[in-house]
C-alpha cells in the first residue's frame, strides 16, 4: 500500500502481476471434450450392435409366391385299330365316336351303320348328340338316304304278335312292303321282351326294322322328325 502523499517520479515503473495462461481450465476443457466424444462413441457402437442384433432376430418373412406347377397333360389316345363288324354273336369292336358319313356333313341326320350295329343322332353342325347300339339285320333296309315320312308312339305287328313304342318310320321292306323304322325293343303280348337289352349289338333281327332300348328309342323318336334324314351305311 502507497503511503499517503506519494508522488512518483518519472521512470518510475509500478508493480504489475505478470499474466500467465491458465493451462489448467484450458485440461478441463479438453477433458470434457474427450469424455463427451468417447460417450457418443460408445453410444453409437451399442445402437449399431442393438440394430444388428434385431436384425439377427427378427426372422425373414416368408416368400408369399408359390411355385407354378403345370397339370399333366391328358393325352387322349388315338385308336390304332380299324372298326371291327358286328355278327350275329358278337358285337362290333372299336366303334368310332363319328360315323364314317363325311359325305352328309352340315345336315341334321340319323345315321345307321349296319356293319356296326349302331346308331348315331348328328346335328347340322356335326355334334354327336347320341350312339346307341342297335338289333337288325345285314340284308335290310338297303345302304342308301332315307327320310321320316312317319311316326306313332305305339305301334303293333299282328302277325308276329309284338307291340313296340317310339316307331320312327322311314323306308318299306323289299318283300312285305311293311314299313321298316326305328323303335324300342318288341314285346309280346304277354308282356316279354323278344331279346334282352343286352342283346344289343347284334345282328339277329328277323324283320327289317332297328331296335333300340326304351330310352334310347325315346330319344331317337324326340330327335327325328317328319324329313329327317336317315343315312344307312353299308353292311360289312
Amino acid at each position: 500500500m502507497r503511503e499517503q502523499g506519494f508522488v512518483p517520479s518519472v521512470g518510475y515503473k509500478r508493480d504489475v502481476p505478470e499474466h500467465r495462461p491458465r493451462f489448467g481450465s484450458w485440461i478441463s476443457k479438453f477433458s470434457i471434450l474427450g469424455l463427451a466424444l468417447v460417450v457418443l462413441i460408445g453410444i453409437a457402437g451399442w445402437v449399431a450392435i442393438s440394430a444388428r442384433s434385431a436384425d439377427a432376430a427378427t426372422p425373414e418373412p416368408e416368400s408369399t409366391a408359390t411355385e407354378l406347377v403345370l397339370p399333366t397333360p391328358v393325352v387322349t389316345p388315338v385308336p390304332t385299330h380299324a372298326p371291327r363288324a358286328a355278327s350275329r354273336t358278337h358285337k362290333a369292336k372299336w366303334v368310332p365316336v363319328y360315323p364314317n358319313d363325311r359325305k352328309h356333313a352340315g345336315q341334321k341326320r340319323v345315321v345307321y351303320d349296319k356293319a356296326l350295329m349302331t346308331v348315331w343322332l348328328i346335328k347340322a353342325n356335326d355334334e354327336v348328340v347320341a350312339q346307341y347300339p342297335v338289333v337288325g339285320r345285314f340284308d335290310r333296309p338297303r345302304a342308301g338316304e332315307y327320310h321320316v315320312f312317319s311316326k306313332s308312339p305305339v305301334a303293333y305287328n299282328p302277325n308276329s304278335r309284338v307291340t313296340f313304342n317310339h316307331m320312327v318310320r322311314f323306308t318299306y321292306g323289299p318283300d312285305t312292303k311293311s314299313p321298316i323304322g326305328l323303335h324300342s325293343i318288341p314285346r309280346y303280348y304277354n308282356g316279354k321282351r323278344m331279346h334282352s337289352v343286352k342283346q344289343l349289338g347284334l345282328a339277329i333281327a328277323r324283320g327289317g326294322c332297328v331296335r333300340l332300348s326304351e330310352q334310347a328309342a325315346a330319344h331317337v323318336y324326340k330327335f327325328a322328325h317328319k324329313g329327317t334324314l336317315i343315312v344307312v351305311l353299308p353292311s360289312p
